[in-house]
């Protein structure tokens, strides 16, 4: 039994008497200045009460020098709530004394003597709380003004890009310096440890490795990090901590290397990082789909223009993305519209060819599309050799094929392919029976062959709402 450690663990219990027991002498004394001495009869009782006060101080003091001992607090924190605990105490002292020798000195300067005392029991407690709660705590949800720079880097993470976001760097490095570094640092190192470069997370301290790339299991650092809070090896023991989301990012980074220069990767990821970060941190790393990723050159002069005068309605998907949206508008394509199109086959991702004759000889003769995402070809009289077009296309999510003639043998070869997440076929030669078994097959593609309506409300006419109106007020 380590008597030091358990009677010290007594000193947040005692240290809130004495505070308590010297203000209330400050509130009596302050009431004796103002003229309120039907209450407060004599100086003496505003006396009393400050001892009993500095009694109790004593107490709470040698509470905390106990604890002290626990090696539970950070060096630097410890010593200035101790020196200042000590000097706080010499301050009660020299108030009583001052109040007793010097009766009769004016009662202002007494007060002033008294008002040093409070603001110094006030600062002690203050870094009290630090040492428990941390240094961000009482400020923490207060203005910006109060903030340190480690705070304000917090606080504006989300204003950065996510994509140029570094874990070590933005992340995990100011989460050390704020929670472990006062007491892993290369003049107080506890346990060996030092944390102030990223090399020393992979150095060995009391026969532990903090940091192992690839192996959170292994990696004392975070088994550390991630104990119950009132576990005796939790780390950091006293103060606020790392959070839930802090540590699935710490997990996260050391099993996809550890590297300083890493950045989150949303293919990485699984659900629950993504929705932490976007609560916590407010970036948005939901997977993006694949024509939000890829960058392309815009077209020669000319051929947007060429695109239009041929038939086709041609976008951009962004003022900073230069894939193309293309729609067919004519009833009725053919070679001129398909070697027109083949110029640009580089930068289209969306593409909507129906209702306009496309044969399957057409398809044949266009070229491979890069970047297609979604297609429609819907309303045209194509047989399963569209398949083959298809087919090719790895970055594929989306393909309407509605009243074309294609079958369930040919449908069954596009659905193999991967990335692949809706097709449509109402009205093709596939049968609702030979589709739900394909759909049983590929759960992970949304086959969808019926139309769904939303139920809309009704729509009432204004006229006659107000005809309604005149009839209810009669």
């Amino acid at each position: 039994m380590d008597w030091e450690i358990f009677i010290g663990r007594f000193h947040p219990l005692m240290v809130h008497l004495p505070i308590g027991i010297f203000i209330l002498g400050y509130i009596l004394e302050v009431l004796l200045q103002t003229g309120f001495r039907n209450l407060v009869e004599s100086r003496k009782i505003i006396i009393i009460t400050y001892s009993i006060g500095l009694l109790a101080g004593l107490v709470a003091a040698l509470t905390g020098w106990l604890l002290s001992f626990s090696d539970d607090y950070g060096i630097e924190a410890l010593h200035d709530h101790k020196q200042l605990g000590i000097l706080t105490l010499v301050a009660m002292l020299l108030v009583i004394i001052y109040q007793i020798k010097a009766p009769n000195t004016k009662g202002k300067l007494k007060l002033s003597g008294s008002t040093i005392a409070i603001v110094l029991i006030s600062l002690t407690g203050h870094l009290g709380g630090n040492l428990t709660h941390g240094s961000t705590y009482l400020v923490e949800y207060g203005p910006d003004i109060f903030k340190d720079d480690s705070q304000e880097s917090y606080i504006r993470l989300s204003e950065k890009n996510p994509d140029s976001l570094m874990i070590y760097a933005d992340i995990i490095q100011p989460l050390i310096q704020r929670q472990c570094l006062e007491c892993h640092n290369s003049e107080e190192n506890y346990g060996g440890l030092i944390l102030e470069n990223y090399s020393d997370l992979f150095k060995e301290a009391d026969h532990e490795i903090p940091v192992i790339a690839g192996s959170p299991e292994r990696s004392e650092f975070l088994k550390r990090v991630s104990l119950p809070l009132n576990h005796e090896k939790i780390m950091p023991p006293k103060n606020a901590g790392f959070g839930y989301t802090d540590v699935q990012i710490l997990r996260y980074w050391i099993e996809n290397g550890a590297d300083s220069l890493a950045s989150f990767n949303s293919e990485t990821m699984n659900k629950e990082l993504i929705g932490l970060i976007h609560r916590d941190y407010g970036l948005d790393y939901s997977p993006k789909p694949y024509y939000e990723k890829i960058k392309v050159d815009s077209l020669e002069e000319g051929v947007l223009k060429q695109l239009q005068d041929s038939g086709f309605r041609a976008n951009y998907l962004g003022e900073n993305n230069l894939l193309l949206d293309i729609d067919y508008k004519n009833d009725s394509i053919g070679e001129y519209q398909i070697n027109i199109l083949n110029k640009v086959s580089k930068q289209i991702t969306f593409l909507k060819i129906s209702g306009c004759k496309l044969s399957d000889n057409l398809v044949e003769q266009m070229d491979e599309i890069e970047h297609l995402s979604r297609i429609d070809l819907s309303k045209n009289e194509l047989t399963a050799k569209v398949i083959d077009f298809l087919i090719k296309h790895p970055h594929l999510e989306s393909a309407n094929l509605n009243d074309t003639n294609i079958t369930k043998e040919s449908l069954q070869e596009l659905l193999s392919q991967p990335g692949l997440k809706r097709v449509y076929v109402l009205n093709t030669k596939v049968s609702a029976e030979e589709i739900e078994d394909l759909q049983k097959t590929y759960s992970e593609v949304d086959i969808i062959s019926q139309f769904q309506f939303e139920k809309v409300t009704e729509a009432k006419s204004v006229f006659a709402q107000e005809e309604n109106n005149k009839q209810e007020q009669q």
